[in-house]
């Protein structure tokens, strides 16, 4: 009986040796748990007044950002409408020309026309070119004074201008460009005879309709010759038929 007292009497002693250890390291746990739980709460508390700060820059930049998108659309329309008052003024000085040139004087421009043909047929080739602008364009190219004199010199024997058998006058148009400026277009009609070796390139033997473009120079206070083209004119068959049979006729007397 002695020994089972002692024995349940040493359980109870290691049962309670135990629990008190187990409460013991418990505690520990449980002390340690806090201290991490309060470490993670304090780093947590960190990041979130960190977040608070960078929440709050960003949200003035924000702000000032649409001040200053606010500021540029007001800057944009402001652009816009003083582009549509510059664009009204444009157009109204563009009308302004145009009205300009369609009551403008041809007379001047069909005397240059004039002058410029007839220098060539007088073989006065240095005065017909300096008619036109130093961008001046032969016919889509740049002629140097020296290439122009030696294409009329080789290719063209005559060149004069067509009169009308209705009034007795050369056939000219002059036709002004809508466009915000001083150029016109001058259509001349001329009977060419070129050369017997002639390379009728530009220029085709009998009647040809040339082009030349003007624009005003303001420092010369005179018209001047922007570009030169020109095309053969096509004559109806039956005209040319006509033609051939005066030939022959002349032939056979």
């Amino acid at each position: 009986m002695k020994r089972f007292v002692v024995i349940i009497t040493s359980l109870l002693i290691i049962f309670v040796f135990v629990a008190l250890n187990y409460l013991l390291w418990d505690r520990e746990s449980l002390v340690t748990l806090r201290e991490s739980n309060q470490a993670s709460i304090d780093a947590l508390s960190r990041i979130n007044m960190n977040l608070s700060e960078e929440n709050s820059r960003l949200s003035r930049q924000a702000e000032e950002m649409s001040g200053q998108i606010e500021a540029l659309n007001e800057k944009v329309k402001e652009l816009e409408e003083h582009n549509q008052e510059q664009q009204l003024i444009i157009e109204e000085q563009k009308q302004f020309i145009l009205n300009l040139k369609a009551h403008i004087n041809p007379e001047p421009v069909k005397t240059e026309a004039y002058d410029w043909i007839n220098s060539i047929s007088d073989k006065n080739f240095d005065k017909a070119f300096l008619k036109s602008s130093a961008l001046c364009s032969f016919w889509g190219n740049n002629w140097t004074p020296r290439m122009f004199t030696n294409y009329f010199v080789q290719n063209v024997e005559d060149i004069q201008l067509i009169v009308s058998t209705e009034d007795q006058k050369p056939i000219i148009e002059v036709i002004p460009y809508k466009t915000p400026d001083f150029n016109i277009k001058v259509i001349i009609h001329v009977q060419v005879n070129l050369t017997g070796k002639a390379i009728d390139e530009y220029l085709k033997q009998g009647e040809n309709i040339i082009e030349l473009d003007f624009t005003y120079n303001d420092r010369l206070e005179q018209w001047v010759i922007m570009d030169v083209s020109s095309e053969p004119v096509e004559k109806p068959e039956s005209q040319e038929h006509i033609t051939n049979d005066d030939s022959l006729s002349k032939g056979s007397e």
